[in-house]
């Protein structure tokens, strides 16, 4: 269950959301850092093979300290990832374990393709809060199209092998978790039950559905994949609670921005609160609050603010979102 803290922070959002404030008095609850925008893998629906390779690049780790010194007691978790596979991370290890010392909660979103069994052993034990795998099928052929040139039977070798040796060690952390997305009813069918089942006997923690966004209008989908395209624009949430730092130390208000179009800060010129209230952080959220969503262009391509929502955010999220805050993992 969350705790008092917890509930407290949620409120508080919620009420400076609700009545639109522009100038909040509290810090991000959440914080993405990208640790880096390189991946192994060229999935259709990501744009990642889109970036300009130099544009490319890892987080230094002085850097990353310094960010975690200047979030510590503030923030609620860390996502150790956005554009990338975070694992390519060559100190991703010392960087988990300098978050984690320093009260920060970390989650990590991973292709699964790099997991050795030396690294599992090393996340095993590196205080990591959560784990999710991105994986999309429990067929191969369909598996292989949307991860290219993943390998179906490696991977999930690899996912298998982790649970494992986490099982084996009685280990607590990280809570693990498969997320999946993009067809329908798939959890449905024998085939993918069966799938799930096999994985739970190795106390996978958590499997979670997402249906594929559109990243701010970079990429487009199918005609018949369009998620509620004439619905109203909503107030999305994001600015009012989270911030995306990105692996060279800009800052967005938002990890729907994959090509970083939407930059409010430097890290080598303002500190995380200087900038989470400085001039342009405010003006993006009057203009969100009064839906002048045509002054803003990534906005306004966006399909997250037209999805059902509750409480501004998308229905399908809202369950995890609890699940995540208030309930426990």
């Amino acid at each position: 269950m969350g705790t008092y803290k917890d509930f407290k922070r949620l409120y508080r959002i919620g009420q400076a959301f609700r009545r639109g404030e522009s100038c909040l008095k509290y810090f991000p609850s959440r914080i993405w850092i990208e640790l880096t925008d390189h991946c192994n893998l060229k999935c259709p629906l990501c744009p990642n093979q889109n970036i300009p390779k130099e544009k490319k690049g890892f987080i230094s780790t002085a850097l990353f300290k310094e960010i975690v010194d200047q979030i510590k007691g503030e923030v609620h978790d860390l996502y150790l990832f956005h554009r990338g596979e975070p694992l390519l991370h060559p100190q991703l290890i010392e960087l988990i374990h300098y978050a984690q010392s320093r009260g920060l909660p970390c989650r990590i979103h991973t292709n699964g393709t790099m997991l050795s069994d030396s690294l599992s052993k090393q996340i095993l034990t590196s205080g990591l809060e959560v784990l999710s795998f991105s994986f999309d099928d429990s067929e191969a052929a369909h598996y292989e199209k949307n991860r290219f040139p993943a390998k179906f039977e490696q991977t999930l070798g690899n996912i298998k092998h982790f649970l494992q040796l986490k099982k084996e060690g009685q280990y607590r952390k990280p809570v693990t978790v498969l997320q999946t997305m993009g067809i329908k009813n798939k959890h449905s069918t024998p085939a993918w039950k069966q799938f799930i089942s096999s994985l739970k006997s190795l106390e996978l923690n958590r499997v979670v559905f997402r249906r594929p966004h559109n990243w701010g209008g970079a990429i487009s989908f199918p005609s018949e994949s369009l998620l509620e395209p004439n619905r109203p624009l909503f107030a999305c949430t994001f600015p009012w609670y989270a911030l995306v730092v990105y692996w060279d130390g800009t800052v967005g208000p938002c990890p729907q921005d994959f090509f970083a179009r939407m930059i409010v800060g430097d890290l080598q010129k303002n500190t995380i609160v200087e900038i989470w209230n400085n001039p342009e952080m405010q003006g993006l959220r009057e203009k969100i609050r009064n839906r002048e969503y045509h002054l803003l262009e990534i906005c306004r391509q966006c399909d997250r603010p037209r999805r059902k929502a509750f409480a501004g955010v998308p229905r399908e999220y809202f369950k995890n979102f609890l699940k995540e805050n208030l309930w426990g993992n």
